[in-house]
């Protein structure tokens, strides 16, 4: 399968090809590029807001004054902070956060499996899946909660979920804990897909046949025991030491 160009991978080489000082104007101009690459994206302009203000708090770009920046050329480094207003427009407060995490997400998340420092953006409604790592073709499945995580989660379809597991290809988990107060992630950790057995699915009523999915079936997963590996406690945590203890589970 071959990799798709990722809005990250976009931004970056967008950013580089302009001059080493650049102002958020000429980034805008581009967004027709942007447009034509995600087409589904109907919030163009206020993700390239984010993906700069991403870029600044991973220090690969400097904040000159308001609408500038200069390039710093130097290896990126962990951002706790997210942007939720790119997320501004959507109804939902649960879209808002996901919408705005998965970006976070995108710049911040690396594989755990491999010496991948890059997680993808899967197409939407992938089944169960989130992200993928192009290198050992993981995939991942991101949970977000303004909060903290109980004794279990809400899952994807429920039937997906189940075969999933059956043919041994359940995602890796990554939990991300946020306080939306702060605009900041606190905490997040991970548990491997492949401790998700049977018997923590717990199947949800179907949706009532008046409901915009009628029928549709989804799932509860019991997480309560299950070991799993932090990642950001609230800063950052040394790749190779997370690796390390992700192999040991």
């Amino acid at each position: 399968m071959p990799r798709p160009t990722t809005w990250k991978v976009l931004m970056q080489e967008v950013v580089s090809g302009l001059p080493r000082e650049f102002t958020l104007t000429d980034v805008l101009e581009r967004r027709e590029l942007f447009g034509r690459r995600f087409p589904n994206n109907r919030f163009i302009d206020a993700k390239i807001r984010q993906s700069l203000q991403l870029l600044r708090d991973q220090g690969l770009l400097r904040f000159v004054k308001p609408g500038h920046y200069e390039r710093t050329d130097v290896p990126p480094v962990f951002s706790p902070l997210v942007d939720f207003s790119v997320a501004a427009p959507f109804v939902s407060s649960a879209q808002a956060a996901r919408v705005a995490l998965e970006t976070w997400a995108s710049f911040n998340l690396y594989c755990l499996d491999c010496a991948s420092d890059a997680l993808d953006p899967l197409p939407n409604n992938t089944p169960v899946a989130d992200f993928k790592c192009f290198v050992c073709e993981r995939t991942y499945q991101l949970k977000a909660k303004d909060g903290r995580f109980g004794l279990h989660i809400v899952g994807a379809a429920y039937q997906p979920t189940i075969d999933h597991i059956r043919r041994g290809e359940m995602p890796e988990h990554i939990f991300v804990e946020f306080d939306k107060r702060f605009n900041t992630v606190v905490f997040v950790d991970a548990i491997p897909g492949r401790l998700i057995t049977e018997d923590r699915v717990i199947a949800r009523k179907p949706l009532a046949v008046t409901a915009r999915r009628a029928g549709w079936q989804g799932c509860n997963i019991i997480i309560s025991g299950l070991p799993s590996v932090r990642i950001v406690a609230p800063a950052g945590i040394e790749r190779s030491k997370v690796r390390e203890e992700w192999k040991a589970l």
